[in-house]
């Protein structure tokens, strides 16, 4: 019992510190990219240089409270739109596959990007707590044990760590894909809102028709026309 927890001392003060140094440089890193507000597209409202998109989801509703995007001809409302748009598919899959908030970065969602860090970290330290264990064990343990047979807590305690570490992995990247569908559709839904464009660009031409049935007669019939407005 001695040596199990020796061993584990050893191994928690080796592989934690190394975990943690990597995170907190993830988590300074984070905060670069929030302090940066350069990002966007530059647009000349009364003179002044704004930028839209590509930046949080609480700047751009600041953006577009502080200035009228609705003085500008409904084109070039339509193209800031399309180009400040921000996927939602490709940072959710980049989430699931790549992890640490990678997708999510893609959108400028801090909070997603923070979540992806630190859960993953937290699995990758558990993973690595477990599998250096389970090497300590398989060793310098079982390597000089007299009997093969014998009970092991250490490998016990191994096996499982890693079996938790594996299941929180796949739960939190299961939770980072879905954090980006929410976002990106309030992020999306707000940038159409200031831009007053509607989802599909109907609005970029409205058109008012209407039939007005007219009768003239004559010596050969009836002539039946039709007057359209636009």
């Amino acid at each position: 019992m001695k040596r199990f927890l020796m061993c584990s001392l050893v191994l928690f003060f080796l592989v934690v510190p190394l975990c943690a140094q990597s995170l907190l440089l993830s988590l300074v890193g984070t905060g670069l990219d929030a302090m940066d507000t350069q990002d966007g597209i530059p647009v000349e409202i009364e003179g002044e240089r704004v930028y839209l998109g590509g930046s949080t989801l609480g700047s751009l509703k600041r953006t577009l409270k502080n200035h009228d995007f609705g003085q500008l001809p409904f084109d070039q409302r339509l193209a800031l739109y399309e180009q400040a748009q921000i996927s939602i598919a490709w940072p959710a899959f980049k989430n699931l596959l790549a992890g640490f908030g990678s997708g999510s970065k893609l959108q400028g969602d801090l909070g997603g990007q923070l979540f992806g860090q630190i859960a993953d970290w937290t699995a990758a330290t558990t993973i690595g707590v477990g599998l250096g264990t389970y090497l300590i064990d398989l060793f310098f343990i079982q390597l000089f044990a007299a009997s093969s047979n014998f009970d092991d807590p250490l490998q016990d305690f191994a096996v499982g760590t890693m079996a938790v570490g594996a299941i929180f992995l796949l739960t939190e990247r299961v939770i980072q894909a879905v954090l980006p569908i929410p976002y990106g559709a309030r992020y999306n839904k707000t940038l159409r809102n200031g831009l007053g464009v509607s989802k599909d660009g109907s609005d970029a031409l409205s058109i008012s028709v209407a039939f007005v049935p007219g009768m003239q007669a004559s010596q050969l019939g009836m002539k039946i026309g039709a007057s359209v407005y636009f």
